[in-house]
C-alpha cells in the first residue's frame, strides 16, 4: 500500500501547472505542510520592488524572443541562445525564491538550461522555437506567460485583500469564520470600493479578484503528516496559476478561522489562526534584539493604561482623521499607504525620545 500510494501522489510540478494537497486546516506541497492562509500572509508580506523586478525582467525577456527570436532576419546562433537563456534566468531567479515556488519541487534546471539545451542538442528544435506559427513556439508562448501572469496575480491579490484587511477586518469585533464572512460580504458588495481598487492597479487584465476560481479536484491517501504510520484521505487540486492557489488559500483559511492581520507594532502580516486574536507579531520588534512586537505591544498596554499615553491618543486622531478621508474618497490606496506609515514612523520617533510630544503633535496637524 506505501508503495502503490507513493505512486499515486507522484505529479511532476511545474510553473505552469501544480498539485497542492489541502486536509483539515493544512496545506501539504511538496512534503511541506503549512497553515492554511500562510503562503497567503508570506505573499502580503513580499516586499513590493520584487514584483516591479520581476515585471522588469519579464519585459526584457519579451522584447529579445519578439524582437531576436522572432525576427527573421536575426541569425538563430549560440550568442541568441545565450542572451534569451541569460534573460530568462534572471525572471526565473526571482520567481523560484516567491511565496509557493520556494516550497514546491520544481525541477530548477529545467528553465535554467532550456534555449542553451535546445540549441546545442537540439538545433531544429530551437529553430522551431523562432516559428510563432510552430507548435512548439506556442508551447514556449504559453510558459512565457505563465511568467508574465505572476506579476499580474500578485500585484492584484495584494491590493485587494490588504483593503480587505485593513479597511474590513480591523474593524471586527471578533476573529472567526462567522465575522470574517461579515467583513467579507461588505467589502464585495462595497462596488465603488471594488471599482476603486480595479482603476488604481496597472493595466494588468489578466486577473481579477472574483469569489469563483477554476481548479482541477482529485481525492487521494496519503500519510497523516502528524503521524507517518497512518493515512489518510486528503484533497488534492491542481492549479493553472499562482493566482488560482492564493484565492483557495486566503478563502479556505478565512473558512477555518485562519486570517492574514497587520501587526500594530511593525506593520508587517501574520497569520491568527484558529479565531485567535491578537494586533502583535511573534517577529523581533523594530529596534528590539530580543523582545518581539508581542511583548513590545503587552508592555506597551500596560503603560497605556497608567498614562493614557499622549502618543498613542495623537496617532490614533491621526489615523482616524486619515480613514475618514479615505472612506470619502480624498485619498487614493496609495496615498493612504504612505501617510499611514509616516504616522507610524512619526510615532516610532516619539516613543523611542527623538521627537518630543509637541513636535509629535504639530506634525500630525500637518497631515
Amino acid at each position: 500500500m506505501i508503495d502503490g500510494t507513493k505512486k499515486l501522489n507522484e505529479k511532476q510540478n511545474t510553473i505552469q501547472e501544480f498539485t497542492v494537497q489541502f486536509f483539515a486546516d493544512a496545506v501539504s506541497i511538496d512534503g511541506s505542510v503549512l497553515p492554511l492562509g500562510q503562503i497567503s500572509t508570506d505573499m502580503l508580506n513580499l516586499d513590493g520592488d520584487i514584483l516591479a523586478k520581476l515585471h522588469e525582467k519579464n519585459s526584457a525577456l519579451f522584447t529579445v524572443v519578439e524582437r531576436q527570436l522572432f525576427n527573421p532576419g536575426i541569425k538563430k546562433d549560440a550568442a541568441l541562445a545565450e542572451a534569451l537563456q541569460l534573460r530568462l534566468n534572471d525572471v526565473l531567479d526571482i520567481v523560484y525564491e516567491l511565496p509557493l515556488y520556494r516550497s514546491r519541487g520544481i525541477d530548477l534546471e529545467f528553465g535554467k538550461m532550456l534555449f542553451l539545451h535546445a540549441f546545442q542538442n537540439e538545433p531544429e528544435l530551437f529553430q522551431r522555437l523562432s516559428d510563432p506559427q510552430s507548435m512548439e513556439s506556442a508551447a514556449m508562448a504559453g510558459f512565457l506567460m505563465a511568467l508574465k501572469a505572476i506579476v499580474e496575480e500578485g500585484v492584484s491579490f495584494r491590493t485587494y485583500v490588504q483593503v480587505l484587511l485593513d479597511f474590513y477586518y480591523e474593524r471586527l469585533k471578533r476573529r472567526n469564520g462567522e465575522h470574517y464572512a461579515v467583513g467579507l460580504y461588505d467589502f464585495l458588495r462595497n462596488a465603488s470600493v471594488q471599482r476603486e481598487i480595479a482603476q488604481s492597479l496597472p493595466p494588468y487584465p489578466g486577473f481579477q479578484f472574483l469569489q469563483s476560481r477554476k481548479a482541477y479536484i482529485e481525492y487521494t491517501t496519503m500519510p497523516n503528516p502528524i503521524n507517518q504510520k497512518e493515512y489518510m484521505i486528503a484533497e488534492r487540486m491542481v492549479f493553472d496559476s499562482l493566482g488560482a492557489f492564493l484565492h483557495v488559500d486566503f478563502f479556505r483559511g478565512l473558512m477555518h478561522g485562519n486570517a492574514p492581520r497587520r501587526c500594530h507594532n511593525c506593520g508587517r502580516f501574520f497569520l491568527l489562526t484558529g479565531g485567535y486574536d491578537t494586533r502583535y507579531c511573534t517577529n523581533i520588534a523594530p529596534g528590539e534584539t530580543e523582545r518581539t512586537c508581542r511583548k513590545v505591544g503587552a508592555h506597551r498596554k500596560e503603560a497605556e493604561k497608567v498614562s493614557g499615553s499622549l502618543i498613542q491618543t495623537e496617532y490614533k486622531k491621526v489615523y482616524s482623521r486619515l480613514k475618514t478621508r479615505r472612506y470619502r474618497g480624498k485619498l487614493d490606496i496609495n496615498e493612504w499607504n504612505r501617510q499611514v506609515a509616516l504616522a507610524q514612523d512619526y510615532k516610532e520617533q516619539a516613543e523611542k525620545g527623538e521627537l518630543s510630544e509637541f513636535e509629535l503633535q504639530r506634525l500630525y496637524e500637518k497631515m
